[in-house]
């Protein structure tokens, strides 16, 4: 099992947790017949992402769970050496950076190896992404926040016809409403006109609130006033290993504990046949959100 972060560390490092309440939504949770059982650790990230409201927390878990056992294209089979994620490995470089920004935010970063059209998955990419998360989120500390670069050099229209526009609306639903980690911003970095699709893509449903926060970088030295230089890529400047030596790490890392994040990931499903009458609208709700268009 990949190793989690320290408990009585994290709790003394964030003295306005009440240790007590993560306690008492981690009864909660073990209370739901249809949920899974979930460590302390998973409680307490989540209840850190929601701010600390006890009911945001149910809501946000209760969907979180639901949507991984629905979405089958993103969280089935996350086998590292499966066909579908040995050719996304080829493919796209997806990978935190090992330093956060001082807000204590981490730093996600994507980028194309491949840039052929042809040989682009957007489901086998997430799928490196979700089997990265809990080792990542669950092995390190509590993060005030997730930053995403996506570095668009290579994209051509090609890939933007290879999307799944339902794939599109799902993962943007998954970021917006049930990530375990809030996502802070988006920074688009090597711009061609092809962004200008990518972004209308985007802004069909995405929030306001995250749209203020979505920034296209023309230079590095506009990056570098949101994300400090020194913690980047050397490709980009900074004074890191490259992104495909950094993502080369993360997937030996999902490698070396492959056999435990297949487990991990059969054993976080929502039972809907054990969903209690009262709460059976959870799935309806989630999806309606989901297909709805802004």
């Amino acid at each position: 099992m990949w190793p989690l972060f320290d408990l009585e560390q994290e709790y003394a490092k964030h003295p306005h947790i009440e240790r007590e309440e993560v306690q008492k939504l981690h009864q909660w949770l073990r209370a739901q017949p249809h949920m899974p059982e979930l460590w302390e650790h998973e409680v307490l990230i989540f209840y850190h992402a929601c701010q600390y409201q006890m009911e945001y927390s149910k809501q946000v878990i209760e969907d979180y769970y639901t949507f991984r056992t629905q979405t089958e294209e993103f969280f089935d089979n996350l086998d590292i050496n499966s066909a579908q994620m040995v050719q996304a490995q080829k493919t796209v470089a997806v990978c935190p950076l090992p330093n956060t920004t001082p807000q204590g935010h981490c730093v996600l970063i994507g980028k194309l190896l491949d840039t052929d059209s042809a040989n682009f998955n957007l489901a086998g990419a997430l799928k490196l992404l979700f089997a990265h998360q809990e080792i990542l989120i669950q092995g390190t500390q509590l993060y005030a926040g997730c930053v995403v670069i996506l570095d668009v050099s290579g994209l051509t229209f090609g890939h933007i016809a290879r999307l799944s526009l339902m794939q599109v609306k799902k993962i943007i639903y998954f970021l917006q409403e049930t990530g375990p980690i809030r996502l802070s911003a988006k920074h688009f970095v090597n711009p061609s006109p092809i962004v200008e699709k990518l972004l209308s893509l985007i802004n069909l449903f995405i929030k306001k609130e995250l749209k203020d926060h979505l920034v296209v970088h023309s230079t590095m030295d506009s990056l570098y006033k949101h994300i400090p230089r020194p913690i980047l890529p050397r490709d980009y400047g900074g004074d890191d290993l490259s992104i495909a030596e950094l993502a080369t790490n993360v997937y030996e890392k999902i490698r070396k504990y492959r056999l435990d994040v297949i487990e991990y990931n059969n054993n976080r499903r929502v039972n809907e046949k054990l969903r209690p009458k009262a709460r059976n609208n959870t799935f309806v709700r989630m999806w309606q959100n989901v297909w709805q268009t802004k």
